[in-house]
């Protein structure tokens, strides 16, 4: 009797005994919490007072870039004179055609309207073609890119020259650049075939102990008598 009856006394206390342990836990915790509380506390009673009084610091907060910021140029630079810049050699009297994309970045459709100024060289002196493009105007929905051609006729160039021009976009009042640069370097960066000696392809292995390759046996032509019918060999 005397053991049940403990028994039950401690099972009366559990509840107890356990509001106790998370009291004390509860306690441990706010006692190591205070210092950062009392620390969070003084930082913006003594921010708030400096607002007041009116010399309180510069706070830069960061401004959200929205979907469509990027077809905006820098704003504290000068938007660049090429927005692309396409270099090609090629030899003359060619057909040469450069391909490129026109893509819309910004969050609404937008039309542009293409066109390409005087070929040149180096000297100003006016390209015996000018380039000519296969679309003049195109509509863009957000994120759509559309391909354009630019064709020139390479036929009366003349080698070792560098000719440049400039493939004009404009969607309303600004003339954005896409710089081309042309070179007619002649014969020195093309490519160059060279056939092996025929011999090559007729060696074959010899055996695995000589490393060496011979050539094949050839057969002997052979003839054969008209009248016997007998073989006769060379």
């Amino acid at each position: 009797m005397i053991f049940m009856e403990t028994k039950s006394d401690n099972s009366a206390n559990l509840p107890q005994m356990i509001a106790d342990n998370l009291q004390k836990l509860t306690d441990v915790s706010l006692s190591a919490m205070q210092p950062m509380m009392e620390g969070m506390i003084g930082n913006i009673s003594a921010l708030s007072q400096s607002m007041l009084a009116g010399d309180s610091p510069l706070m830069k907060i960061p401004t959200l870039k929205f979907q469509g910021d990027d077809c905006c140029p820098p704003k504290n630079t000068c938007p660049p004179h090429c927005i692309l810049s396409i270099s090609r050699n090629a030899l003359a009297g060619e057909r040469i055609i450069v391909p490129f994309f026109v893509k819309n970045t910004c969050s609404h459709a937008r039309t542009f309207r293409i066109g390409v100024r005087d070929l040149k060289d180096s000297d100003g002196n006016m390209a015996p073609a000018q380039p000519t493009l296969n679309k003049y105007s195109v509509t863009l929905e957000p994120a759509q890119s559309e391909r354009v051609m630019m064709t020139i006729d390479l036929a009366n160039f003349a080698s070792g020259l560098t000719y440049a021009t400039e493939i004009v976009l404009r969607e309303k009042d600004i003339n954005q650049n896409i710089c081309f640069t042309l070179t007619t370097n002649g014969d020195k960066n093309l490519p160059v075939a060279a056939p092996l000696d025929e011999q090559k392809y007729h060696l074959r292995w010899q055996d695995w102990k000589s490393h060496f390759y011979c050539e094949p046996p050839v057969a002997k032509p052979q003839t054969h008598a008209v009248a016997t019918g007998e073989n006769i060999h060379s």
